[in-house]
């Protein structure tokens, strides 16, 4: 089961991520899938209308992106 996070959209090239169940970034789109895939997002603390949580050592530790999350929906 994954999770699709969707970013507002600011112009940024980072517009969703799928997420598995452990957190892990899948696939980021639609474009930068090589510098998001891999990073950690703690699923459970993600909510629309926040700022997405993210962990992407070494860049990014315990940090949030400054996009807030407009939908999270479960896919098969």
């Amino acid at each position: 089961m994954m999770t699709k996070i969707v970013l507002e959209d600011k112009g940024q090239d980072l517009l969703w991520l799928r997420v598995n169940e452990g957190g892990l970034v899948e696939e980021a789109g639609p474009f930068q899938n090589e510098i998001w895939k891999g990073s950690y997002i703690p699923i459970w603390l993600v909510r629309v209308g926040q700022l997405l949580p993210i962990h992407h050592y070494p860049h990014i530790i315990h940090g949030f992106l400054k996009y807030k999350v407009k939908s999270i929906k479960k896919e098969q």
